[in-house]
């Protein structure tokens, strides 16, 4: 995990299916025909809470309802671009950092769906003595960059414990300047990260920050994030010159933009279960967490009970449904939206001095937001489709479209829905 907070600083840092009901999947060729096929698909996740979800939709056999085996194991950080390029992987979770960083020596790996929004860094603060959080702030009518301000200033005079690792720094600096504050302002208590966890435990401190570890623990047992690297971005201006948008990032699924382009179908469908996952996690959870986090358990070899995974679900790693990320890549003045966020990672990569030539431009290393718009095409079209047939009385026909079409698979709805019409129209 200690790898994983070095790594991030570097990048910046479904639907319910009705009871009783299985949906079988054939593929169907462009005209509706063709035998059942199954497409086998290499994957590589991250061993962490926000890249390993995928495991939902293996264990409720929704990539099989698209056609998919879904061949998946481990990989570290550094080999997933790689692994990529060499074609030991077909498709891979990781965080656009991680694309963008390569982008000079691997080119070539673009991003093309996304699940959630990883937030990492935290103020946290003792539970009892009535410090209150950016949202608090913000229910009081405060603006959010007033509401940030207020947040802050709530370090003044008291300690603030943190550890010396430069990956947390720019976190720091960042707050500190939304606060008007400076060091000089609060009591530093420098330590090493577990021990910033003592001294919260203890008392000794009354604020702190580390790495994603000491989030988890202090949050699980009670303590309270008041200000998050969200809350920053949140109060930002949406543009990719915001410094502060590089404190949080996406993350999502990565291939080749050669097997994105040659395995267009195989590209909608992964995305569609992507999205039902997103809205499982939403609707139902408990039962989420009851199938990912015993296999994060199994891949870290650290214990990860429900009680944690309820925090990566809502604090560290919120995922957001199909419908929830319109504003990502529909709205420019979002700080969520993709070229601002992704933008504002690439312009902080140039500040380091990470690229010796010409820096990537996001449509480079992104192409999800091609994705989600052809998605939206391709509902639309199902919509029309779909209004047809029940017009022409046909709803039994339009059954398996439908199907699809509930569990975000557009890309089959509309040719199960185009082919059950026409078949209509040649009878009449």
């Amino acid at each position: 995990m200690k790898k994983r907070v070095f790594l991030i600083a570097a990048c910046a840092g479904v639907l319910i299916v009705s009871a009783g009901i299985i949906v079988r999947y054939l593929r169907p060729s462009p005209k509706g025909g063709g035998k059942p096929q199954i497409t086998t698909v290499k994957f590589g996740m991250l061993p962490y809470g926000d890249h390993t979800y995928a495991i939902i939709g293996v264990k409720k056999g929704w990539f099989r309802d698209v056609g998919i085996d879904l061949e998946f194991r481990p990989v570290k950080v550094e080999d997933t671009v790689p692994f990529l390029r060499n074609g030991s992987l077909d498709v891979g979770s990781c965080s656009p950092g991680v694309v963008i960083g390569a982008y000079e020596t691997n080119p070539g790996v673009v991003m093309f769906v996304f699940g959630d929004i990883f937030q990492g860094y935290a103020i946290m603060a003792q539970p009892d003595k009535g410090y209150k959080s950016v949202a608090e702030f913000s229910k009081q009518g405060l603006s959010p960059r007033d509401a940030l301000k207020s947040a802050a200033n709530q370090l003044r005079g008291h300690v603030f414990a943190y550890p010396s690792e430069a990956a947390i720094k720019p976190f720091i600096d960042l707050v500190l300047r939304k606060g008007n504050l400076s060091r000089q302002d609060f009591h530093s208590l420098v330590l090493d990260d577990p021990l910033t966890v003592n001294a919260m435990r203890s008392h000794q401190a009354d604020f702190e920050v580390g790495g994603v570890p000491s989030h988890l623990v202090l949050e699980r047992e009670g303590f309270k994030p008041i200000i998050t690297s969200n809350d920053l971005a949140s109060a930002a201006t949406p543009s990719p010159d915001s410094e502060e948008l590089a404190s949080i990032f996406a993350d999502g699924w990565a291939s080749t933009r050669q097997y994105y382009d040659s395995h267009r179908d195989v590209i909608l469908r992964m995305a569609s279960v992507n999205f039902r996952i997103m809205k499982f996690i939403h609707e139902l959870p408990d039962e989420a967490l009851s199938i990912h986090m015993p296999y994060l358990t199994e891949v870290t070899g650290q214990s990860f009970t429900a009680a944690e995974g309820k925090i990566i679900y809502s604090s560290l790693d919120p995922f957001y449904t199909f419908e929830q990320q319109s504003q990502w890549y529909n709205d420019p003045k979002s700080p969520y939206y993709f070229a601002n966020l992704n933008g504002a990672i690439i312009r902080n990569f140039v500040k380091q001095g990470v690229f010796q030539k010409k820096p990537p431009q996001v449509s480079d290393v992104i192409v999800a937001n091609d994705v989600y718009a052809e998605l939206e095409t391709l509902k639309a079209k199902c919509d029309k489709l779909l209004a047809e047939l029940d017009a022409a009385g046909a709803g039994q026909a339009a059954a398996g479209a439908r199907q699809y079409y509930d569990t975000y698979n557009y890309y089959d709805a509309e040719i199960a829905a185009r082919t059950a019409l026409e078949s209509i129209q040649k009878q009449k």
